[in-house]
């Protein structure tokens, strides 16, 4: 007999691999702000899971930078967490979840890399 929750399941998690085969990951994340000088500014903050995909993690936009190495720290934080769907269900975070840039609950961009600088390159969702 087909089980239609594990038919979906089994997609969602296809879908996730493929996206992070395009985009920056939480373990490339971590490894990148990690080979950065521990005093370059990033503008990220709060994880949260992304309203997009709620299976990913979207960290909030900020004007005010934080140091690559508080950055960091909240990507080890996050690493294993388990966050709530933005309309509900619980979601865990590894290194291979893909990581977007959005305010909770506003899909966002998908970030592709931290430069040397510390600035995000994005790029919008095909969908």
């Amino acid at each position: 007999m087909l089980n239609i929750q594990h038919l979906f399941d089994g997609m969602s998690a296809q879908w996730q691999k493929d996206r992070a085969e395009t985009q920056m990951t939480l373990g490339k994340l971590m490894d990148r702000l990690a080979a950065l000088p521990p005093e370059t500014p990033i503008e990220i903050n709060r994880p949260h899971s992304y309203r997009g995909y709620y299976s990913d993690l979207s960290f909030k936009p900020t004007k005010e930078p934080i140091p690559a190495s508080a950055a960091l720290a909240l990507c080890k934080g996050a690493m294993g967490e388990v966050f709530t769907g933005y309309k509900g269900g619980e979601y865990q975070m590894g290194r291979n979840t893909p990581v977007w840039i959005a305010n909770y609950g506003d899909c966002g961009e998908k970030l592709m890399a931290i430069r040397d600088d510390g600035t995000m390159e994005l790029q919008k969702d095909e969908l």
